[in-house]
């Protein structure tokens, strides 16, 4: 069965090209005769609609572009410049990191957007679409700085970078669609024309911005190299007043060299649809060969299926073009290449999800869980287009309004995921913190690092709460993970040395337990031997009653602490027993103050000996006694 989406009426005799007539010049009527308007209803019926050409959308459109666009360039550049000396001397704004956060974010993109709509756009809309994008910015670059906790904390603010690149590109594009459209929703052909138009520019912008970057990075280094051998040319100009302000300048211009309908504009944009379209067949097969693979030997990388299958909707958007007549050598890829989007991004989410169940989430995952979802819409869309081609109407056409859906999605989920609403590291701690408190994994084997080194604020707040539990294994390694310093520098003896404060009277440490690697002990070693700055008491005591002094290695606070037994054998020091006190304040005091005493065990459980094997009994949990009332009579 066909259905028809589109029905175009049956031609009329009277519409054949034979019995249309127009004179080349229009006949003139003076005063009192009729008007051709209406001598023409008369005599041949109605006149034809006159076409009256429209006036440009573009009020902004001057001779001197050039000059304005070149002088917005060098402005960024000088700003930025002036903002990281401000920062480097300590003077405001830059000595607030909140406000460098949002003005260095907001510098770095605002003025790309104002070049980029300078004579595309309506100087009113653009002014007001460019501060709308600086306001937004700047509360981005707050939001970021808070979420890092300072710029001490260094974490690599990349995956902003590139969420805000591609929303911005994708509304700048829809507005550009808009104003050509003269409506807020463009048609079809419209957003397709300003999107790769828009993706063609940045091309050249990119490639010729990035290749001035190179050379005068190169620059620097030689202006550098003479600076430090030849202090006579007094050379004490900084480089990065050269690289900032040029790279700003040469920016400008790359926009206006692809500004309007210019030539390099007009090439760029033919040869990246070419490519992208030639590539679709070649996609397809590579693509089609990868599943059948699969198939047999197993999934494939994820990053590999994950490409690919963005390559695909990029080339079927390339090849399809809103246009009817094509050849088939663009039609059957195109269905094809729908299909095997939807594989690929199945096979990618089947990696994922194994390594999701394996180790959780984490703000990487979190992100290519985001793209795979976007793809996967994608390819569903597409693949519903195709299966409709099938029964009939023009072929692809419905990824028209999956394409218009998916843009504002897109914008939608970048922003989601660039501000509070749906932050990767905040997510990603949640679901960590939730696999350990659920038992989904073993506190022994858990990353408490990845909450410290890569959760920032959000890590240290659920390190916090965990330092607080009721399991003792998770409110040690918490404590100890929120305590140490950032990094991973391994102390050295002296430091080790100096963290651990010796309570037993005439004893000393040994200088076999302070050369020792202690790094991959096992997760029973006190942290005073492996982290630099954090301190540990010790008492040299016979614990196991064979004649030989142990040392007792106490670490935490008074709301928890932890103490681990260190015996010497013949393989060196090693953690043979541990203890975990009650949740009791005062005991650390107590312990410190020398009110302890050693005691017997208890009587217990017989141990079993099975195939020569030792098999102890656990006693079963009990409500925790209630603590008892500290004295301060000495038990010895």
């Amino acid at each position: 069965m066909r259905f028809s989406f589109r029905k175009e009426p049956a031609p009329r005799w009277v519409d054949g090209a034979d019995l249309h007539w127009t004179p080349e010049e229009p006949l003139f009527y003076g005063s009192g005769f009729a008007s051709d308007e209406s001598f023409g209803n008369f005599a041949r019926g109605p006149a034809p609609e006159r076409v009256v050409p429209r006036k440009a959308a573009n009020t902004s459109h001057a001779p001197n572009l050039l000059l304005v666009r070149l002088g917005i360039g060098m402005a960024q550049g000088l700003g930025l410049y002036a903002l990281l000396q401000l920062r480097a001397a300590g003077a405001w704004p830059g000595s607030d990191p909140y406000l460098f956060a949002a003005l260095a974010l907001a510098g770095l993109f605002s003025p790309l957007v104002l070049l980029e709509g300078l004579g595309e756009i309506p100087t009113t809309l653009l002014l007001l679409w460019t501060g709308i994008v600086a306001a937004l910015l700047a509360s981005l670059g707050l939001y970021h700085h808070w979420r890092i906790q300072g710029p001490e904390q260094a974490h690599a603010g990349l995956a902003l970078v590139l969420l805000t690149g591609l929303m911005l590109v994708t509304a700048q594009a829809l507005l550009r669609a808009a104003v050509r459209d003269g409506k807020v929703f463009a048609g079809y052909r419209a957003s397709f024309d300003a999107a790769w138009t828009l993706i063609a520019r940045l091309a050249v912008w990119l490639l010729i911005t990035g290749l001035v970057w190179a050379l005068v990075g190169s620059g620097n280094s030689l202006f550098n190299w003479l600076r430090a051998n030849y202090p006579m040319l007094r050379l004490t100009m900084e480089p990065t007043l050269l690289t900032l302000p040029l790279v700003g300048f040469v920016s400008a211009g790359a926009l206006h060299l692809t500004a309007t309908d210019a030539w390099p504009r007009r090439q760029a944009r033919n040869a990246l649809l070419a490519c992208c379209t030639v590539a679709l067949p070649i996609l397809v097969i590579v693509s089609a060969v990868i599943v059948i693979a699969c198939l047999r030997l197993g999934p494939p990388v994820m990053a590999l299926s994950l490409s690919l299958a963005l390559l695909l909707v990029i080339a079927i958007n390339a090849s399809y073009r809103g246009e009817s007549p094509r050849g088939k050598w663009r039609k059957y890829p195109e269905f094809a290449a729908a299909f095997l989007s939807v594989a690929l991004v199945g096979m990618a989410w089947a990696a994922l999800q194994a390594r999701v169940t394996e180790f959780g989430w984490t703000s990487a995952r979190i992100y290519a869980g985001a793209t795979l979802a976007l793809l996967g819409l994608y390819g569903f869309g597409y693949s519903a287009a195709a299966l409709i081609s099938i029964g009939g109407g023009r072929w692809m056409q419905r990824i028209e309004p999956v394409n218009r859906v998916m843009a504002l999605l897109l914008m939608a989920v970048c922003l989601a995921l660039a501000s509070p609403l749906a932050d990767p590291l905040q997510l990603a701690v949640t679901a960590q913190t939730a696999r350990l408190q659920t038992g989904k994994v073993d506190p022994a084997v858990f990353d408490f690092d990845y909450l410290h080194r890569e959760g920032v604020r959000f890590g240290q707040q659920a390190l916090a709460a965990m330092a607080q539990s009721g399991s003792p294994e998770i409110a040690r390694d918490a404590a100890v993970t929120l305590a140490s310093a950032r990094g991973g520098d391994v102390p050295t003896p002296t430091e080790i040395g100096a963290n651990i404060t010796v309570h037993t009277a005439g004893a000393r440490l040994p200088s076999s337990l302070l050369v020792q690697d202690w790094m991959a002990a096992g997760p029973n070693v006190p942290p005073c031997l492996t982290r630099p700055a954090l301190s540990c008491d010790a008492w040299f005591l016979d614990l196991d009653r064979d004649g030989a002094n142990e040392i007792l290695l106490v670490y935490g606070t008074e709301a928890r602490w932890w103490a681990a037994v260190l015996k010497e054998n013949l393989q060196g020091w090693a953690a043979a027993a541990a203890f975990a006190s009650p949740s009791c304040r005062g005991t650390l005091a107590a312990l410190r103050s020398g009110r302890f005493a050693l005691a017997d065990p208890l009587p217990g459980w017989r141990d079993l000996l099975v195939a020569g094997m030792r098999i102890s009994a656990k006693p079963a949990q009990t409500a925790e006694l209630p603590c008892p009332a500290l004295t301060s009579t000495n038990p010895n």
